[in-house]
């Protein structure tokens, strides 16, 4: 069922208004798709990907910084126009939301971190971000977890001794990497959680924005653009 979004004219077709905002929102504090700089403003990866997107396809894009677990209802419910933040595609994501092509390969290990002795994940209990494909690998497990609305909050989590386990993307991490060992943790066990690569997501049915979204990443990934982009918040 096509969502009431943001952006004019979908309720006369779809038809995407340049002169509307489009609102991106995402969750900022996951480098190097996206995070806040020193001055706060959302940088990264996807900021520069976003900003190109919306400078070729002439869309005023508005941006604003919610928690994960917010971006796929958000987005559903109209509150945005876009959501993206380091976004993996899953099947149950694509029964929600519409994705664009992907721009981006993810590594299907993800890791649970915790002090050397924890027990193993179907042993354990262990914190999660809610909304999260991690999350959703918990439930399906059916392993003992406890969720919480951010990554700082899962953390300290585990630094209080609440649960025995953290699981999210830690590995490719560089930022949190000082205070995993600074805490004395580590990275303890592995497993597969695979997904199509990441992508941005728009609401079903709003077929000019995804048209408009995809035909923009298709150019800047002919030109090269995005490999410079890859190199510069990757390499």
């Amino acid at each position: 069922m096509p969502c009431a979004g943001t952006v004019a004219g979908l309720m006369a077709g779809l038809v995407l208004a340049a002169s509307e905002p489009v609102v991106i929102a995402t969750d900022a504090p996951f480098p190097a798709y996206t995070y806040l700089d020193d001055a706060g403003r959302i940088t990264g990866f996807e900021r520069d990907l976003m900003d190109e997107i919306c400078r070729r396809a002439v869309l005023d894009c508005r941006w604003t910084d919610v928690t994960f677990d917010q971006l796929i209802p958000g987005v559903m419910a109209g509150d945005y126009d876009v959501v993206l933040g380091g976004m993996a595609v899953t099947p149950e994501r694509r029964d929600m939301v519409d994705f664009t092509q992907t721009y981006r390969a993810t590594d299907p290990d993800e890791w649970y971190i915790g002090r050397p002795g924890a027990p193993e994940p179907a042993a354990a209990l262990t914190a999660v971000q809610s909304g999260t494909m991690q999350e959703a690998h918990l439930r399906a497990m059916g392993y003992r977890h406890l969720v919480f609305t951010t990554e700082p909050e899962v953390l300290a989590a585990l630094v209080a001794g609440k649960v025995d386990l953290a699981l999210g993307p830690f590995e490719t991490r560089t930022d949190i990497r000082d205070y995993i060992a600074r805490n004395g943790f580590d990275y303890l066990y592995s497993e597969p959680i695979p997904d199509e690569g990441v992508a941005m997501a728009v609401c079903k049915g709003n077929g000019s924005l995804l048209a408009a979204l995809n035909t923009a990443i298709g150019a800047i990934r002919d030109d090269g653009t995005l490999a410079s982009f890859e190199t510069r918040w990757f390499e």
